[in-house]
């Protein structure tokens, strides 16, 4: 042992890593608050179960569970490297808890990981260097490291392994199995190749932990340091729910910059694992857009570290509260445009907001409000929406409705059917939120009086709001208009207190997320929304609507992304179908959580979709494929998008698409 080599060693390391993460700590604080840290209880079960128990990863049977034992390996074996560290002050130095029996325990549970690392370790090479997924770029930085994470493996047992020759009594050998085996091949050795073996494995060890400690910081694996932070640090809202922006006092709105950003965005930027899988399923990545999720990230890292001493200089004035002049070194900051040189503006706009890349993400970045934070700017502070866009935009703000229809129209889908009104019933057990597809789109208001039919057989207490509902502003806020969104939203609240509704019901997904989610945040309370797959399937199983005999009828469902994905709801509506006789059901091979979207979500319904093949024809390809007769859903939007694909690919004579209401309708008497 050298406690003096050991000294400097310990002091050269510590202090460069201590001065990189100060640069990374202030580069991050350049970002602004606009977080919270609450809910204590929630956020350390997070760390448990995401962080610590890999969860997201082991939805991979194959790579998840790579990445998990590596990474449990790593833990394990880090304490190991602490003993290491402390026996080159004192050879015969202890951590206090490895004492006797546990001792034992642990020297058998660190060599059993170790050899589960190296395994790993292979296999992940070989993944990465033959089997090449799609997702995976091939890095050779990548390779370095799993070779590095190998080595240290490789030289604590095998330091051990000489050891065990040197001291046969030594109170580890037998426990430590694998380098107890090992030991085998330094038998009869001189005392002194021994020794030599020891040293050099135990000093390597030593010497490459510190040296990965230090490069950390540099490359991709940035998020072996941060990932459990930023798992501690995530956001607790629903996915969907996007946060309020606050005016006052505003003179930016929106992410032009990256300051701009909150400090909790750029901890993601450092965080990413380039891992790939918020592309796996995204729509518009496989479908031919320039939207990449990860490069978004990834890029706006890159741009960050490019302006590296900037932000630090940044991050330094705003610690102190020198708004001021951090104001004034932003503004004479000469760099790259972050929309349109750092991001591409068209992939900004690509995004459906699906919801794939925030649920698959291992280290839980937020990638959808980063988008729409951008769209934000593009919209409030640049006034650029695409030319689609703009007929939907002028609707909503003239009319509350995307279809920019009348709104003395919004009830005239109800024709002669007997749909009570709010107005005149003064309170119902239900408000039923019809929502603008429902009220403008004529395929879409088929399904609302086939639900009003329903809860008119069950008995439900219900009314409408008619012409006093306005658009709930899901399109508004998720393609950036804020403004327009905060105009909205406590219009129809006001309307809900008005007649003291406790109870919403809607057919649509995107107005079950932003009533039940966003609204809370504009006085919203005391109000249970649920969507009407919630309350059919609830009917039916109390016996309020009784099902009848049908014609037999195979039908596949798709997974609305507001309603499934974002909002965890993917028994009810195969519930509904499921009670309906005669009517047989086949998944498509991407269901449930890993759904795939139709295209419309995140405003992209009033959008042209002119780059690459159509999200819908893609999906609709997989429904065709089952054999179903016909295509289900419980979302105007994906009606709508579904049944677009089923004419627009020349299928209408062999499928067809329907609302799951439609089909209970058929088969209740």
């Amino acid at each position: 042992m050298n406690p003096v080599f050991m000294s400097l060693l310990l002091f050269f390391a510590l202090a460069m890593f201590a001065g990189t993460m100060a640069d990374r700590w202030w580069l991050m604080r350049s970002g602004g608050v606009g977080f919270t840290i609450d809910r204590i209880g929630e956020r350390l079960r997070a760390l448990l179960v995401i962080g610590f128990g890999q969860r997201r990863l082991l939805y991979e049977k194959g790579a998840g569970w790579m990445h998990a034992a590596i990474f449990a390996g790593f833990l394990v074996v880090s304490i190991r490297t602490v003993t290491l560290i402390g026996r080159g002050f004192d050879p015969d130095f202890s951590l206090p808890l490895l004492g006797g029996p546990i001792g034992l325990a642990y020297a058998a549970l660190k060599d059993t990981l170790s050899v589960v690392v190296l395994l790993a370790v292979l296999y992940a090479i070989w993944r990465r260097l033959v089997m090449r997924p799609r997702r995976l770029h091939l890095s050779a930085e990548a390779v370095a490291i799993l070779l590095w994470i190998g080595l240290l493996m490789a030289t604590d047992l095998v330091a051990d392994a000489a050891l065990f020759v040197l001291e046969p009594g030594h109170h580890e050998k037998g426990a430590a199995w694998a380098a107890t085996a090992l030991s085998g091949l330094f038998a009869g050795r001189p005392e002194a190749t021994l020794t030599a073996w020891w040293q050099v494995n135990y000093w390597a060890h030593c010497v490459l932990v510190l040296a990965f400690l230090n490069y950390l910081p540099f490359g991709k694996h940035f998020h072996v340091l941060t990932a459990l932070p930023a798992v501690f640090l995530r956001r607790l809202t629903p996915s969907a729910a996007l946060e309020k922006m606050e005016f006052e006092g505003k003179e930016v709105f929106g992410v032009g910059r990256i300051e701009d950003f909150s400090w909790r965005r750029i901890l993601d930027m450092y965080t990413c694992t380039e891992c790939g899988r918020c592309n796996d399923m995204c729509p518009a990545d496989l479908t031919g857009k320039p939207l990449h999720p990860r490069s978004i990230i990834v890029d706006e890292r890159d741009h960050a570290y490019a302006m590296a001493d900037h932000l630090v200089n940044v991050g330094k004035l705003r610690a102190q509260g020198r708004e001021t002049e951090a104001a004034a070194a932003i503004e004479a900051m000469d760099r790259p445009s972050l929309i349109g040189q750092v991001n591409d503006e068209e992939a900004l706009w690509a995004c459906t907001t699906c919801g794939w890349c925030v649920s698959s993400c291992p280290v839980m970045i937020d990638h959808i409000p980063n988008i729409i934070d951008q769209r934000r700017y593009l919209t409030m502070m640049e006034a650029k929406v695409p030319a689609a866009l703009q007929n939907a935009l002028k609707g909503l703000e003239n009319n509350s409705n995307p279809w920019n229809a009348a709104s003395a129209a919004r009830e005239d889908w109800v024709g002669e059917l007997a749909v009570p009104r709010m107005r005149d019933k003064g309170q119902a057990e239900y408000l039923l939120f019809v929502g603008c597809a429902g009220s403008y789109d004529e395929r879409n208001s088929r399904v609302l009086r086939a639900l009003c039919e329903l809860l008119n057989k069950a008995g439900v207490d219900y009314a409408i709001l008619g012409t006093e509902e306005g658009c709930c502003g899901d399109p508004t806020r998720r393609v950036g208009n804020e403004y327009l969104f905060q105009m909205q939203a406590p219009q129809n609240v006001g309307t809900f207190q008005k007649y003291s509704v406790k109870k919403v019901v809607t057919a649509c997904p995107h107005c079950f997320n932003t009533i039940a989610n966003e609204y809370p945040d504009f006085g919203l309370a005391d109000v249970e929304v649920v969507h009407h797959a919630q309350l059919l399937a609830e009917l039916v199983s109390d016996g309020k609507l009784t099902p009848k005999v049908g014609q037999d009828l195979e039908v596949t469902y798709h997974d609305s992304c507001y309603l499934g994905r974002h909002n965890d709801i993917y028994d009810a509506p195969r519930e509904v179908l499921a009670a309906a006789p005669g009517v047989s059901q086949t998944e498509m091979p991407r269901n449930r959580r890993e759904g795939f979207c139709c295209g419309a979500g995140g405003g992209r319904m009033f959008m042209e979709e002119d780059l690459g093949t159509r999200i819908n024809h893609h999906r609709i390809e997989e429904a065709a494929a089952t054999g179903a007769d016909e295509v289900c859903t419980a979302c105007p939007f994906c009606l709508t998008m579904l049944g677009d694909a089923i004419k627009e690919t020349d299928r209408e004579d062999s499928l067809r698409a329907r609302d799951i209401a439609e089909v209970l309708l058929d088969r209740v008497q």
